[in-house]
């Protein structure tokens, strides 16, 4: 590929740089905090994309004060990811469970908000297994927990808490629209989004522990079709179901609407 030698603008070489990096750390990880993530690196993984040759000269002083800022850089990157690609692939495997959702009565709605449950978790769970973006993302959290450089820790816990509001307003947005659609409401002194919190924490943790404990985490098998015949259950779906039971409860003043199924921001599906 020939050289190209046109002067890219500040915001284009940082653009080039940062998605380089993160290219990196999907494909090697995190390893001890993006320390491996050397300008030089990323500079010959931008040469042999682009065809274009950086030097750290134009780069440090320029765009960054130094090495450590472009790490701080692209783990803050990393960091502000809000799961929406996740949430959005999610949400494409479930979409014929979501148009087929059974709200004839109160006990189909009952039982709908339990399958939904089952299978929400099993489909999501697997989509955040097989997730590098994820697995970078909460990496970088530990990293921050157990300590880091002053300034560094300070750009990537605003980015982490930057996160987390919009995880939390996507997936409250979420929760609301199903709850809608099934009839349900929250219980007094509850809110939709302590509900939207409390499974984000649920979530992460069995996440976390589906990868060191799977044998414990899946495949239980309760008698819970609507016939009563066995149906396979995640722990994880489980513990929600003990969750919704306890944070909603059925709405007497529901009618069907017939509304549109939740879907991502951003999804063209639904």
């Amino acid at each position: 590929m020939s050289e190209v030698r046109r002067r890219f603008r500040r915001d284009e070489t940082r653009a080039m740089f940062i998605q380089a990096g993160q290219a990196i750390l999907r494909e090697e990880g995190l390893g001890t905090g993006g320390e491996a993530l050397t300008l030089k690196r990323v500079s010959d993984r931008v040469h042999a994309e682009h065809g274009i040759r950086f030097t750290n000269a134009s780069l440090i002083g320029r765009i960054w004060a130094n090495q450590s800022a472009f790490q701080t850089d692209v783990l803050a990157t990393i960091a502000s990811n809000d799961s929406n690609a996740e949430v959005e692939a999610s949400l494409d495997r479930m979409a014929p469970f979501l148009a087929s959702m059974d709200t004839s009565t109160e006990e189909a709605r009952r039982w709908t908000i339990r399958e939904l449950c089952r299978v929400m978790c099993a489909v999501h769970i697997d989509t955040l297994r097989n997730s590098t973006d994820w697995s970078l993302w909460i990496g970088i959290w530990a990293l921050t927990a157990v300590g880091t450089a002053p300034e560094r820790r300070r750009r990537v816990d605003e980015a982490l808490r930057q996160s987390y509001l919009d995880v939390t307003d996507q997936m409250e947005a979420i929760y609301r629209s199903l709850l809608d659609l099934l009839g349900f409401r929250p219980r007094q002194g509850l809110t939709i989004r302590q509900f939207a919190i409390a499974v984000a924490a649920l979530t992460e943790g069995c996440v976390l522990r589906d990868r060191v404990d799977g044998a414990q985490m899946n495949h239980i098998v309760r008698p819970t079709g609507r016939d009563g015949e066995d149906q396979e259950w995640t722990l994880f779906g489980i513990a929600l179901v003990a969750l919704v039971e306890q944070f909603v409860e059925l709405d007497p003043a529901w009618e069907d609407t017939g509304a549109e199924r939740p879907r991502a921001q951003g999804s063209a599906t639904g």
